[in-house]
Order: structure tokens, then C-alpha cells, then sequence
């Protein structure tokens, strides 16, 4: 299947009839009720099998294949995420250590529709999870359980649920793994009632408790104590995809705001026309196409350098999400009253956006997942950083980055035994710089200068200060805010390569590039974004130009119902 596929299988969500269009979506969010109809259909065709490898049954080839399938489909209601693929997570601690027997066993209950429970959390810790208390305790045929498990992803619904107990005393080799079949008994569980977010509205959340609940021997997934570094390296996955999400929220907002602005008239001209909301929607688009296009890049690069993704995801997804937040905050203030009515999609997509936001890790846990590596990667990134390109390992960076970021290159199988909890100092975004802004460099002031090349200057100038920085701040709020600062920049190279590697690609045009790295820099220095409002302008003219043509707001190519 493909995205231009499932856009003719769901239809015109325009169409206040189709059961699986905007005003069906609004429908069920105020009446908390699970998208049945929707998900069905969805699983009729397969979708729910594209984040599955092929020997567990399912059809997945690519992260930016999955991400953008699933970015079109929950263009129109993000509770699709969840409906079909809340077992992702489950999925992937599964693939790295779970039995044959286990991975069959997941494999028969996800490719059928069902439902795997992940169950990590803790309503006292959050995501503190080395204060977790739930345990196994040794017991005549295993273990049994006991303790609660909280928000559940479609708690009530799950065939299995993932657990992760201790079975130590302290530290992150104190907590095990079990993958239970709750199928076969559920003496010692209580699902409890079903807990009501603010978005995502009649998704099954639930809190699980387990009062001595048997466990066999053979529920242990891997071996004791490795469960967490298990948890940790599945989330780089569940990042990528929950970036998908936040994309088709964002993509709506926009969408429904560049209507509205279309067609609302101000005395002689149209709001669209209309200089500060033009402004704002410059904000907005530029926004949208450089979380687009960090996205994409992270999406191909789990695939050619799965050991840096403790670093890359992080910064991909902080970038995506705090984006999305924006994207809604200047599509709000150009509708306006419309941006608050209680039966217009609005309101569920900035419900919605809240929670996917916090879907795999809360915004502050995010940052500091890797604000703790900077030192090192700072150090080895950039030390000596004006000879990369004649250094030994630069043909090897120059190949990756050419994969990566080459939309035509095809990429390797993802290979998620490579996934580490550590990358060691690489983040090769950034690192790259040094090989690809003078090229870049060349290129935008040939034969005459482009503004565009002023805000490569700058980058360059801003990823060099970064170990300065963090030399000279504090060990606490001021390390998460170079964290923060460096996920900006790293959004901005992956634009730069973007836009270097796809010369004859007629999307990355020279505008393109100018107005996000207007907006990437901006956010990276924390000035007010309407003070490059005029650099951003030629995102608008890409995205009005992209609505007009029934297009995604992306860089790859989806022509919409």
C-alpha cells in the first residue's frame, strides 16, 4: 500500500458523510468513543502490519515509508496511531530479546489486529523509572507479580502485555522483562476502569494492577536485568513513528487554517493577504517543512547509523513535537474565535498534540536522555572539526550522509541489534557540517550572493560555539538548554544536507532552505520568530502552492483524497 493508495481507500475527509473524515472524527472525540470503524478498515487493508518485519508477518520496509503512511492516516484522526499500532514498543523490546517462541506468539496476535500491552510506568515515578517498584518475586513454577502498572495503552483490549518488575535491589540491572498472555488466566490482575485523557479521546488507557499474579519460567524475556536497556533503545524506535503523528496534526492545522484564510475576507483583501496573518502562516509553514524534513532524515538514518540514534532521535523528535506546538500556536491566533469552537477539529488536534508530545517520553526526559552525552559528543563531533573532510574517516561520513540524505539512494535493511544506549560521541549531522557547507557555500553564491548563505555561515559559527557553551554553563538547567539549542542546530543541518544532496529535486528549492534555516536558527537562539518573518515567506508560497495541488506538506510526494 501506498500513502496515494490509502488517501482513495479512506476518501474526502472534507466529506461531512465519510465515516472516516474530519467531522466523523469530531463526532467520536466528544463522545469518547474508539475509532472502530475507522481502524477496521485500516486493518482490512494491512496498514497495521507496516511497522512489523516480514517474518513476523508484516509488510514493513522502510521508517520513511511507515512514517509516511502513518502521517497520512492520522492526518485525519490521530487516534489511528493507537488504535492499530500501540504495540509497537512491545514489538521492538521483543525483537531484541525476546524468544523465537515470544516472537511468534506477538507476531500471530498483532498481524491478526490484536493488542500487546506495554506496561513501564508508574503513577508515583513517572519517568523515573529507577524508582519503579512493581516486582517478581521467585515462586514454585516462575515468578509472580505484583504491583501497578500505569496508562496502559488499550489496557482493557491487550491479548499480552509487556512487564517490566524488578527482580534486583537498585540500579538499571535491578528490572527484568516478562511478556505475559493474558489470554490464559487472569487471576491476581485487575484492568481497572478506563482512564480518560484530554486527547486521544476513547483510546483504552488503563492502570493494571497484579496482586501475586503467576508468571512462568519462560515468560522472562531475555535474560534478568536487561530490561530497561531493552525499554530504552525500543523508544529510539517509538520516536520516529510518534513523529508521524505530531506531522499529520501539524499538516491539518495548516490546512484548515490556509482555508479559512483563503476564503475570509478583511475589507478589500483576504486574511491570507493580509500582513501580520500572512506572517504568522509563514511562521507556521516554515515550522512544517523543517520538522518534515528532520523527520525524514531520522527516518533514514535509524536505518545507515542506528548507533547514533540515542542522540539523533532525541533531537528529532524535540524538534517535530515543540514544532507542532508552535505550527498550532500561530494557526490558533490566525482563526482565531474558530481556534476554540467546541465542534471543530481544532480543538481535538491541540488535545491530541499534548499527548503525543508525551507519547514515549515527556519533553524535559527527552532532553536530558542525551543532554548527558554532549560533553562527548561535542568533544569528538567537533574537535579538529575544519579538517574533517581530510581526515581518514571522511569518504566513510561523506557515503553516509550521501545515503541518508540522498532521497533516490536506497537504504540498507534496519538492523535494530545495532541500536546502542550510548552514541559514543557521533552525532553525524553536525559533524558533517565541515564536509558540506563549503560546497553549499559555493553553490549559493554562484554566480550571485543568495541570503540563504549568511544563515549557513551562521550555523556553522553556532554549531562551533556549542562546546564553549557548554564549558561555560552549569550542570543543571544550563546543560538542558545547550541540549535544547544543539536540537535546533542539528534540525538545521539535516535541512542543509537535505537540500545539497537532492540539487535536481524541484522541492528543495533555494527558498526552501532560506526559510528554514531562518526559522531553525531562530529557535536555536531563542529570537522572537517574527524577526525573521520575511525570510520565512517563501515557505508559505510552498505550502499554499502544495494545498492547491492536493498535496502533503512534505517533501515526499502524497496526492490527497
Amino acid at each position: 500500500m501506498t500513502p496515494d493508495e490509502l488517501e482513495r481507500l479512506l476518501g474526502d475527509p472534507y466529506d461531512p458523510l465519510n465515516p472516516y473524515g474530519f467531522v466523523a472524527a469530531v463526532a467520536r472525540d466528544a463522545q469518547d468513543a474508539f475509532p472502530e470503524e475507522l481502524c477496521a478498515k485500516l486493518r482490512e487493508a494491512g496498514f497495521h502490519l507496516n511497522y512489523l518485519p516480514p517474518d513476523w508477518g508484516g509488510r514493513f520496509e522502510s521508517f520513511d515509508r511507515s512514517m509516511l503512511l502513518v502521517r497520512t492516516a492520522a492526518r485525519r484522526d490521530l487516534n489511528v496511531m493507537p488504535g492499530t499500532m500501540f504495540g509497537i514498543t512491545a514489538a521492538t523490546c521483543l525483537a531484541l530479546h525476546g524468544s523465537p517462541e515470544q516472537r511468534k506468539r506477538a507476531g500471530e496476535i498483532l498481524t491478526e489486529g490484536g493488542a500487546i500491552g506495554f506496561a513501564l510506568s508508574e503513577a508515583g515515578h513517572g519517568s523515573d523509572l529507577l524508582a519503579n517498584t512493581a516486582r517478581l518475586e521467585p515462586a514454585a513454577e516462575g515468578w509472580e507479580l505484583t504491583g501497578d502498572k500505569w496508562l496502559v495503552g488499550l489496557g482493557h483490549r491487550c491479548e499480552a502485555a509487556y512487564v517490566v518488575a524488578k527482580t534486583g535491589e537498585r540500579g538499571p540491572a535491578a528490572y527484568s522483562a516478562v511478556f505475559l498472555d493474558l489470554t490464559t488466566g487472569t487471576n491476581g490482575l485487575d484492568r481497572g476502569p478506563q482512564v480518560p485523557a484530554a486527547g486521544m479521546r476513547g483510546i483504552d488507557f488503563a492502570d493494571l494492577s497484579f496482586d501475586r499474579f503467576p508468571v512462568p519460567r519462560e515468560a522472562l524475556v531475555g535474560r534478568e536485568g536487561e530490561a530497561l536497556e531493552s525499554v530504552m533503545k525500543a523508544q529510539q524506535v517509538v520516536r520516529v513513528m510518534s513523529m508521524a503523528g505530531s506531522l499529520g496534526i501539524a499538516d491539518t492545522a495548516l490546512r484548515q487554517t490556509l482555508d479559512f484564510a483563503a476564503d475570509r475576507r478583511v475589507g478589500r483583501t483576504t486574511v491570507l493577504r493580509s500582513p501580520y496573518p500572512r506572517r504568522e502562516l509563514a511562521i507556521a509553514s516554515a515550522a512544517l517543512l523543517a520538522a518534515d524534513a528532520t523527520a525524514l532524515a531520522a527516518s533514514r538514518g535509524i536505518h545507515v547509523l542506528p548507533e547514533t540514534f540515542s542522540v539523533w532521535g532525541c533531537a528529532a523528535k524535540h524538534v517535530v513535537a515543540e514544532s507542532t506546538e508552535e505550527i498550532l500556536r500561530r494557526c490558533g491566533g490566525v482563526l482565531a474565535s474558530r481556534a476554540v469552537l467546541r465542534d471543530g477539529i481544532f480543538q481535538k488536534l491541540q488535545r491530541d498534540a499534548q499527548i503525543v508530545r508525551v507519547v514515549d517520553t515527556s519533553p524535559l526526559a527527552n532532553l536530558r536522555s542525551f543532554a548527558s552525552q554532549l560533553q562527548q559528543t561535542f568533544s569528538l563531533s567537533f574537535r579538529g572539526a575544519g579538517n574533517c573532510a581530510t581526515s581518514p574517516d571522511a569518504p566513510a561520513a561523506k557515503e553516509h550522509i550521501q545515503t541518508i540524505f540522498n532521497l533516490e539512494e536506497p537504504l540498507p535493511p534496519y538492523a535494530p541489534d545495532r541500536l546502542d544506549l550510548n552514541a559514543r560521541g557521533h552525532d553525524p549531522v553536525t559533524a558533517a557540517l565541515p564536509l558540506i557547507a563549503p560546497k553549499a557555500l559555493a553553490r549559493l553564491t554562484a554566480p550571485t550572493d543568495h541570503p540563504a548563505a549568511e544563515l549557513v555561515t551562521r550555523l556553522v559559527t553556532a554549531v562551533d560555539s556549542l562546546p564553549a557553551d557548554l564549558a561555560n554553563t552549569d550542570r543543571d538547567t544550563g546543560l538542558i538548554d545547550v541540549a535544547e539549542r544543539f536540537t535546533w542546530l542539528h534540525a538545521a543541518a539535516s535541512c542543509l544536507h537535505l537540500w545539497w544532496a537532492n540539487e535536481h529535486n524541484p522541492f528543495f528549492t533555494t527558498g526552501w532552505l532560506h526559510a528554514t534555516l531562518a526559522h531553525l536558527l531562530a529557535r536555536a537562539t531563542g529570537t522572537d520568530l517574527r524577526r525573521a518573518g520575511d525570510a520565512q515567506l517563501p515557505a508559505l508560497d510552498i505550502t499554499t502552492d502544495l494545498h492547491d495541488h492536493d498535496q502533503l506538506f512534505s517533501a515526499l510526494p502524497v496526492h490527497l483524497a
